[in-house]
């Protein structure tokens, strides 16, 4: 995956080239940075937490993640840093975290589905039995897509709430092997 095939990247690549540290709305618990090295070996806590003297730049991230690969103290070391935060941390998490204004729009319909069903039960269940019909076609959609991508049924289970074998027994039939 590339910064350019997610649009939300524009801004994590926009980062990246001017060395500032980064959030990405899809993920709100992971801000990466280039960790100052300090002379004793030390990472600094932060890219706020920056000194005059520090021997390199390691990639590091608010979640507690650090690359194992350092670079030296320069501009261009800096900016590796946080392509290695991207390539090997971030991205992985990009491609599986559901868009932010997804998320806010179903919590939306979620609720609104609620307050529908104690209202107009049989409106609600209309509108359950349209959703549940295209749900389901998306979601062997979105099975095969993630199979297509090199997903394992592990992973797949994971992001679903259940189990690697249940994932499997549920949709090996509608992915082609």
């Amino acid at each position: 995956m590339s910064f350019e095939s997610v649009p939300a990247l524009a801004t994590v690549r926009q980062a990246i080239l001017t060395g500032v540290t980064f959030t990405c709305p899809d993920m709100p618990d992971h801000e990466g940075f280039a960790a100052p090295v300090l002379p004793t070996g030390e990472l600094a806590s932060s890219a706020a937490a920056f000194t005059k003297t520090f021997v390199g730049y390691q990639a590091a991230c608010s979640c507690g993640w650090t690359d194992q690969r350092r670079f030296l103290a320069t501009p261009e070391g800096a900016k590796e840093t946080e392509y290695r935060w991207w390539s090997r941390h971030a991205a992985s998490l990009i491609a599986a975290a559901p868009p932010g204004e997804l998320v806010i729009k179903s919590n939306l319909l979620r609720e609104r589905i609620v307050k529908l069903a104690a209202e107009r039960p049989l409106a609600a269940l209309i509108l359950l039995s349209q959703l549940e019909s295209w749900q389901r076609t998306l979601l062997d959609q979105a099975v095969a897509g993630a199979r297509e991508t090199g997903a394992s049924w592990a992973q797949i289970g994971e992001a679903m709430g259940i189990s690697k074998q249940s994932a499997h027994e549920r949709f090996r039939a509608h992915v082609s092997s």
